[in-house]
């Protein structure tokens, strides 16, 4: 019984890790379809890090893992830290449904017609 214990333990470890490692799009844990969205993606103090206003809304996206805490599942280079701006074209994917009034996490598969701009925040 404590093998069986141990084995299924390991197992649950394995697939935390396999899960984590998934690209945006092809993410086990999305809550919908992936959408694109004209926004400013920008680090801020807090959790999440990254997060994409998008622009002639009230609404804001934070970029994160499955999991809030998780680190944020985006391509290489186009977070650009606390200094600057992204203004793009951001393809995204929900971890969560979207609610009046609530940060929704996603995640970022791509971003096209990027534009970066430094700032003195």
């Amino acid at each position: 019984m404590m093998l069986l214990s141990m084995l299924l333990h390991l197992f649950l470890l394995w697939l935390a890790a396999w899960e984590s490692d998934q690209p945006c799009k092809a993410h086990r844990g999305l809550a919908g379809k992936c959408f694109v969205v004209h926004g400013r993606l920008r680090a801020y103090n807090g959790n999440p890090t990254y997060r994409i206003w998008r622009i002639g809304a009230r609404q804001i996206l934070g970029v994160t893992g499955a999991h809030p805490g998780e680190e944020p599942i985006l391509p290489a280079g186009i977070a650009c830290g606390f200094d600057c701006d992204v203004y793009a074209d951001f393809e995204v994917c929900p971890f969560t449904p979207e609610k009046p009034g609530v940060m929704q996490w996603v995640c970022v598969e791509s971003a096209a017609n990027r534009k970066v701009t430094r700032s003195d925040r």
